[in-house]
């Protein structure tokens, strides 16, 4: 590219045509936040093969960086060809309130669109699994991996899932070690907290290999675990757990995105206790832990 050719970017947002959009549905009403519990989200970007994923607790400006200005957004856009796409420096914002995630645009120059519909700036409005959303002409798909409850309502009904504020997770275990085998960071990373907050203590592990290393010198108190992992799948590792005399009555959990009915036979047949689907709900999560450790220790 010639430097005549080069955009002069001084910091302003390149402006788009992008009238001929249609209008966003009617704005939700959101509660305010008196429950945290952890979001993992994935941004693919649109005929690309790349994945922003994200681990959201309250709020996140979604945006371009700005090396002028000095603006870093908390998902920085700049390396998907941003400018050029018409996004915005603090483009839109990112809310995680109870058991729902919201988008809201901050008055950027070219529009935030949420399945094809204009948002009005200042508005919120609730994300769904598989939703299209445009920050100019930037398409990102929305992908849920983690939330805190896979209940869902329509954006019209009152949100009475959402926990009160004085809720607290159940605390089931008295510091047993259980291991986590998870490549995902951010997925492994809110397993693991949500272990400690129940009275657990976690190992992380990437592989199948380092965690037979692992059980096969000591047996964990409990296993949870993806299936499509690295190397070795993770039905390798059950099947020697439960080869094991002293492996046979281990809790077994398997959190997957692994969604097919003969992955899930095959987990159950080589003595999964139980398999969770991603995205995955953390109330489910923490009912379906409760149900397969031992009864004495709760």
């Amino acid at each position: 590219m010639a430097e005549t050719d080069r955009p002069q970017r001084k910091g302003a947002t390149r402006h788009l045509n992008l009238d001929h959009l249609p209008s966003a549905p009617p704005k939700i009403d959101t509660r305010p936040l008196d429950y945290i519990m952890p979001w993992v989200i994935e941004f693919r970007v649109v005929r690309t093969p790349s994945v922003i994923q994200v681990r959201v607790k309250e709020s996140m400006i979604i945006g371009r960086s700005d090396p002028d200005s000095g603006v870093t957004p908390d998902i920085d856009l700049e390396p998907y060809n941003a400018y050029m796409k018409g996004v915005s420096r603090e483009h839109a914002l990112i809310v995680a309130e109870n058991n729902r995630v919201a988008i809201q645009d901050l008055g950027s120059a070219n529009g935030t669109f949420l399945n094809n519909g204009r948002l009005e700036p200042g508005a919120q409005y609730r994300l769904h699994h598989g939703d299209r959303l445009a920050l100019g002409e930037l398409e990102l798909q929305v992908l849920f991996v983690v939330m805190p409850t896979r209940q869902e309502q329509s954006d019209d009904e009152e949100d009475i899932s959402a926990p009160p504020s004085d809720a607290k997770v159940p605390v089931m275990g008295s510091g047993q070690h259980v291991l986590v085998v998870e490549d995902d960071e951010h997925v492994a990373q809110t397993i693991s907290d949500v272990l400690t907050e129940i009275g657990f203590r976690a190992t992380v592990l990437e592989n199948v290999t380092d965690a037979l290393f692992m059980v096969a010198e000591e047996l964990p108190y409990a296993i949870i675990l993806e299936l499509m992992l690295p190397g070795r799948s993770g039905l390798d590792l059950i099947k020697y757990v439960r080869a094991r005399e002293d492996g046979q009555q281990l809790p077994v959990m398997v959190v997957s995105s692994a969604s097919g009915g003969y992955q899930m036979g095959q987990a159950i047949d080589a003595g999964a206790d139980i398999f969770l689907k991603k995205p995955l709900g953390i109330d489910d999560f923490v009912n379906g832990f409760s149900q397969i450790i031992p009864q004495m220790d709760k």
